[in-house]
């Protein structure tokens, strides 16, 4: 549910101008960071989950015959009269999975939509500048244009409050980040499990609007149910307020505990513009970092 007044702010003419610029200065200002985790993909700079032609050791096996000889551990040799091949870490770049929630409650404002579509263009710029792979899908669909992100009338919103797996199958190893409110009517845990599942990194960057995280008492209102349009006329006394507070922190802490259990990363994401986005909130949770 939404304010139907909040719900009703439009952009004015200039602010496709203003969002290429903000895409552009943050997607130069910083770059994903992924150190920590070992990728899958093709030739690149990070580290990689298996042997390879890197500087950094990996593992040793048995020589076999046709064998550079060069990689021959002479030291162990000497001691153990085995002969043995040094193995080196693989260097690749990853391949990045952008998976997008396109629920109807994710375009309930125009800054919530505006913030969504700036922060998958920002993480396809990131990820295209690391030589990587990267693609983005929708939760229940296939895989969308970029450009479909840059205008935003062409994005396509619809009513499922409960999201599904994306209807193209999702590649080994690859780094996925997924965004999305949660606001679903079902229990999310299961659909995360499937969405961690393989991947060699898994965030998930939880975005809500400045007025779904801190509504305020605002007297009467209209609330509007984005997924049925059904109006439901409320007025927002404190008592309210803090019924909604608190349903509100227990959807985000079961939210936080399902990804941590699932090895991931849970990163909340308050709508507004890119460059306070990326500083307030992706920064300091290690999404990304300066260029």
């Amino acid at each position: 549910m939404v304010d139907q007044n909040q719900a009703d702010e439009a952009p004015d003419d200039s602010d496709g101008e203003r969002f290429a610029r903000e895409v552009a200065a943050v997607s130069a200002s910083y770059r994903l960071a992924l150190s920590g985790a070992r990728f899958r993909g093709r030739i690149g700079s990070r580290r990689g989950m298996g042997p390879g032609s890197s500087l950094e050791f990996h593992d040793f096996r048995d020589y076999a015959p046709g064998d550079d000889l060069r990689h021959v551990d002479w030291g162990g040799y000497a001691r153990t009269d085995q002969l043995r091949v040094r193995l080196h870490e693989a260097e690749v770049s990853p391949i990045i999975e952008l998976l997008v929630d396109t629920s109807a409650s994710m375009a309930i404002t125009w800054a919530k939509q505006r913030t969504l579509r700036g922060v998958a263009l920002a993480l396809h710029a990131w990820s295209r500048g690391e030589g990587s792979v990267a693609r983005i899908v929708a939760l229940g669909g296939g895989e969308l244009d970029p450009a479909s992100f840059a205008a935003g009338g062409s994005l396509q919103f619809h009513g499922d409050d409960s999201p599904q797996m994306p209807r193209v199958p999702l590649r080994a190893g690859s780094v996925r980040v997924l965004l999305t409110d949660a606001l679903w009517a079902s229990d999310p845990s299961g659909l995360l499990g499937r969405i961690a599942a393989g991947s060699s990194r898994f965030a998930c960057l939880q975005l809500l609007d400045p007025w779904e995280r801190a509504p305020t008492e605002d007297g009467g209102v209209t609330l509007v149910d984005c997924e049925s349009g059904a109006k439901t006329a409320l007025r927002l006394d404190q008592h309210a307020l803090n019924i909604y507070g608190e349903r509100l922190q227990r959807l985000c802490s079961s939210l936080h505990e399902t990804t941590v259990r699932l090895g991931g990363e849970h990163v909340p994401m308050t709508a507004g513009d890119l460059p306070t986005v990326c500083q307030r909130d992706l920064v300091p949770a290690r999404i990304v970092e300066p260029a």
